[in-house]
C-alpha cells in the first residue's frame, strides 16, 4: 500500500533539490562567511550553517527519500529490474552520500555547534533500507570498499553522471530556463541530459501517486478551460476571416493538390473544427478544439513555408486576383492568430475556486490588514496568491509535466518554439482616447531557436506584420522586448528581433524597444545593492539608459541622442518627485519600483512618438516577465487616468492578467518574485495617486504632448 504525503511534507523532488544544493556547497566560502545572525525560515540549502541548524528539515529530507524507496518496492519490486530505474535510484543515493560527506566535513570544524548528519537515525535508516531491499539480492562485489555508496553499480562513472544530472533539477522544478531543454549549444550538445528527463518523469510520477489533497486536482480543469478559450477564439477568427475565405474558395479548390493551397485549405478546415462545439473536451470528443487549433497553426506555418508562397512574396509570381486572394487570406489568418481575444469569465471562476480551496486547506486564519484601508486591495491580492500557491503545492508539479509532454521524440530537434508549444498569442486589453487606439497583446518571443547562438523569426509573425502593412492603413506594432541582450541565454532571440526591425520591408510596421529585466541594475543587486542615495541612483539609471545596447537598452529612432537625454532627465525627475516625494534616500524596494515606473513612462513615450496601433510586452514566453509588465502597465494607467476607487471589474481584470498565462501555459501561478515586485510598484503608484492624482496627471502631461491621461479609457 502506498502511503500518502502528510499535510506539510516535502515532495520527492524538493527532497532531491535539498540534497543537490548541499552537495554543491563551497566549504571555503562558507568558512569565510561566519554570519551568526538569525537565519531565514526559508532555508538556503547551499549554506551549511542554515542546513545544520535546521535539523528537523534535514531529517525530513531523508524520511521522504526513505518513504520513496519503500513505496517503490512495495508497489512492484520488479521495477528494480529496469536498469534505468535502478540507475536513477543509485544516482539519488550517491547524491545523498555527497551531501552528507560535505555537511559532515563542515560540522567537524565546529563540533560544539553542529552534529554530524551521517549519525542521524533517518539517514542510517535510509542507508540500511537501500542496502537490504534495493541492493539486497544483487551480487555484491568481492571486495567491499569502506563507504556504503561503493555498493553502487559497477559503472560508477555512469552513475556519477546521472547524479550530476540531478543537480539541474532545482532550476527545472522552479520552471527556470526550461527552454534549454529544446536548445543545443554551439557544439550540437543539449544543455540538459537525457538522464535528467528520466529522473523528472520518475520522481514526478511518484509525487503524483502520493500527493495528498482532497477533491479534484484543479490543474486538470486548465486544459478543458484552454480548450474552451481556443474554441471561442476560433469562432471569432472564422467570422473575421470569412470574406477572405470566400474569396479564396472561389478558385482555390482547383489547386488543393499544391502544397501552398493544400496547407491553407487544411488550416481553414482545422479552424472550423476548432470552432465546432462538438469537439470541446467536455463533450468527450475524439479530438479537442485545442488540438484542432494547434493543427490550424501548424498548417498555417506549412502554407507560409511553401515555395509558391515564398515566390509570391518575393515577386516571382504575377499579381493576379487569385494570387492576391491567397495572400490576403494567409496574412489575415496570421493577424487573427496574434489578435485572438480571450473570454475571462470561466478563467476567473477557476482562479477564484483555487483561491477558495487554498483558503480552506490553510484553515482558519486572520486575514492581513493593510496600513491604509484604501490600499487593502494589494494586501488582499498577496493573500489570495498565498492561498492559490498553497493549493498548487498539494498537487503534482505542473510545469515539469508540461515540459515533458512537449519534449516528444519526434520534436526533439525542433528547438525552442513557444508558439508551437501551445503558447498562443492573444489580445489583453485596449487603450484608447480621441486620437489613440492601442491593442495590448500578449506575444511570446516569435522565434524558433534550435541552437543557442542563433534564432529565426517564425513565418506567422512575418505574415502578421505583412497584414498590418498591406491591409490596414498601415498599422504599426511596438514590441517591448524584456529579454536581456547581455545574457548568453537570450542574446540570439534579441538579435533576431533587432534584425527584423532593421529589415526594409518592416521598418514602418515593426518597432522594438529593448528594456532588459535581468541585469544587475534592474535587480539592484551586486554593486547596486547598497546605493540608497536617490541622486546617485538616478545618475546611474540615466547612464544605463543612455549607454544603450551596452547595458541592454535598445531605443527606437524617434527618441535617440539629445531627445532621449532630455526625456530621461525629465522622466527620472517626475518619477522621483511624483511617486517618491523627492526623497533623498530610496530603499531597495523603492528603487525596484522606481525602475518599473520609469519603464512604463518610456514605453508610453514610444507609443506617443511612433503612433503605434498595438504593443506587446514580450519575454521568452510571455508567462512571467511579460505578464508582469502588462499588469503594471494596466494598473498604472487605471490609477493615473481614474481617481475613483478600484471597481470589482478592475480588480478582476488585473487578477486575470496576472494569472491566466502561467496557469494555462505552464500550469502554475505566476513567478512569486515577479508578482511581489508588481504589487510593490502598483501600491507605490496607488498611494501617491490617492494623495495627489491631479498633480501626477499634470506632471505626466508635461512630458507627453500627444497623450491626454484624463481622456484615456481601458477596455
Amino acid at each position: 500500500m502506498v502511503s500518502g504525503r502528510k499535510e506539510e511534507e516535502l515532495s520527492v523532488m524538493e527532497a532531491v533539490d535539498n540534497l543537490s544544493n548541499m552537495s554543491e556547497i563551497d566549504l571555503k566560502a562558507s568558512m569565510i562567511e561566519e554570519d551568526e545572525g538569525e537565519f531565514s525560515t526559508e532555508i538556503n540549502w547551499r549554506d551549511p550553517k542554515q542546513a545544520l541548524r535546521n535539523e528537523p528539515a534535514v531529517k525530513e529530507t531523508f524520511r521522504v527519500l526513505h518513504r520513496y524507496l519503500q513505496n517503490m518496492v512495495r508497489r512492484d519490486r520488479t521495477i528494480l529490474d529496469d536498469p534505468q530505474t535502478l540507475k536513477g535510484i543509485q544516482a539519488i543515493m550517491l547524491l545523498a552520500s555527497e551531501a552528507v560527506r560535505k555537511m559532515d566535513r563542515f560540522a567537524a570544524l565546529y563540533p560544539k555547534e553542529y552534529k554530524a548528519i551521517s549519525k542521524l537515525k533517518e539517514y542510517t535508516d535510509l542507508q540500511k533500507y537501500y542496502q537490504q531491499q534495493v541492493l539486497g539480492q544483487r551480487p555484491q562485489p568481492k571486495e567491499i570498499v569502506e563507504g556504503w555508496e561503493e555498493h553502487l553499480d559497477e559503472n560508477y562513472e555512469e552513475i556519477a553522471g546521472e547524479a550530476k544530472g540531478l543537480k539541474d533539477l532545482e532550476a527545472v522544478r522552479k520552471d527556470q530556463s526550461y527552454e534549454l531543454f529544446f536548445i543545443k549549444d554551439e557544439n550540437d550538445r543539449p544543455y540538459f541530459s537525457r538522464s535528467l528527463l528520466r529522473h523528472i518523469r520518475l520522481l514526478g510520477n511518484f509525487d503524483e501517486l502520493i500527493a495528498k489533497a482532497e477533491g479534484e486536482d484543479p490543474l486538470l480543469k486548465l486544459r478543458e478551460l484552454y480548450d474552451q478559450e481556443l474554441h471561442e477564439g476560433a469562432k471569432d477568427a472564422l467570422q473575421l476571416a470569412s470574406p477572405y475565405i470566400d474569396e479564396f474558395y472561389k478558385e482555390g479548390m482547383k489547386y488543393k493538390e499544391r502544397p501552398y493551397e493544400g496547407s491553407l485549405n487544411k488550416a481553414v478546415m482545422a479552424l472550423r473544427m476548432a470552432a465546432n462545439p462538438k469537439n470541446l473536451i467536455e463533450n468527450q470528443s475524439f479530438k479537442s478544439c485545442l488540438e484542432y487549433y494547434a493543427d490550424f497553426h501548424r498548417f498555417l506555418r506549412q502554407a507560409l513555408r511553401a515555395p509558391r508562397y515564398q515566390k509570391r512574396i518575393s515577386g516571382e509570381l504575377g499579381d493576379t486576383p487569385y494570387t492576391h486572394a491567397l495572400l490576403r487570406l494567409t496574412h489575415a489568418l496570421c493577424c487573427f492568430f496574434f489578435m485572438r481575444t480571450e473570454p475571462k469569465k470561466e478563467t476567473l471562476k477557476l482562479i477564484h475556486e483555487m483561491i477558495e480551496r487554498g483558503d480552506e486547506l490553510q484553515g482558519p486564519r486572520q486575514k492581513p490588514k493593510a496600513e491604509e484601508k484604501k490600499l487593502q486591495l494589494w494586501t488582499d491580492l498577496l493573500d489570495a496568491d498565498e492561498s492559490l500557491r498553497f493549493l498548487a503545492k498539494h498537487y503534482p508539479n505542473g510545469p515539469i509535466m508540461r515540459t515533458l509532454d512537449m519534449f516528444r521524440e519526434e520534436e526533439e530537434y525542433e528547438g525552442y518554439d513557444p508558439l508551437m508549444h501551445e503558447n498562443f498569442p492573444s489580445q489583453v486589453f485596449i487603450l484608447s482616447d480621441k486620437h489613440l487606439h492601442v491593442s495590448v497583446l500578449r506575444i511570446p518571443c516569435p522565434v524558433q531557436q534550435i541552437y543557442i547562438n542563433s534564432a529565426d523569426i517564425v513565418e506567422e509573425f512575418l505574415g502578421f506584420m505583412r497584414f498590418l502593412k498591406e491591409e490596414r492603413k498601415p498599422d504599426q506594432h511596438l514590441l517591448v522586448n524584456l529579454q536581456d541582450r547581455t545574457s548568453w541565454k537570450e542574446y540570439a532571440r534579441c538579435k533576431a528581433l533587432e534584425d527584423l526591425a532593421k529589415t526594409a520591408e518592416y521598418t514602418k510596421t515593426f518597432h522594438i524597444l529593448g528594456l532588459p529585466r535581468d541585469t544587475s541594475f534592474f535587480l539592484q543587486d551586486e554593486e547596486y545593492q547598497t546605493v540608497e542615495g536617490a541622486p546617485v541612483f538616478m545618475e546611474q539609471f540615466e547612464q544605463q539608459v543612455l549607454s544603450g545596447i551596452d547595458c541592454g537598452y535598445l531605443i527606437p529612432e524617434p527618441l535617440r541622442d539629445k531627445k532621449l537625454e532630455k526625456f530621461v532627465k525629465e522622466s527620472l525627475k517626475m518619477v522621483h518627485e511624483g511617486f517618491f516625494d523627492g526623497s533623498t534616500n530610496l530603499s531597495h524596494s523603492q528603487r525596484l519600483s522606481f525602475i518599473e515606473i520609469f519603464y512604463l513612462l518610456l514605453t508610453l513615450k514610444m507609443i506617443e512618438l511612433l503612433k503605434v496601433d498595438s504593443v506587446s510586452f514580450t519575454c521568452k514566453d510571455a508567462v512571467d516577465t511579460g505578464t508582469q509588465q502588462t499588469a503594471i502597465f494596466y494598473g498604472f494607467l487605471k490609477m493615473v487616468t481614474n481617481p475613483k476607487a478600484w471597481s470589482k471589474a478592475d480588480k478582476e481584470q488585473l487578477l486575470w492578467i496576472l494569472y491566466t498565462p502561467a496557469l494555462l501555459v505552464r500550469e502554475r501561478p505566476i513567478n512569486q518574485a515577479h508578482l511581489k515586485r508588481t504589487i510593490s510598484a502598483l501600491e507605490t503608484v496607488h498611494r501617491q495617486c490617492i494623495k495627489n492624482q491631479k498633480g501626477i496627471v499634470k506632471a505626466l502631461e508635461g512630458i507627453y504632448k500627444g497623450i491626454k491621461f484624463s481622456e484615456l479609457e481601458l477596455d
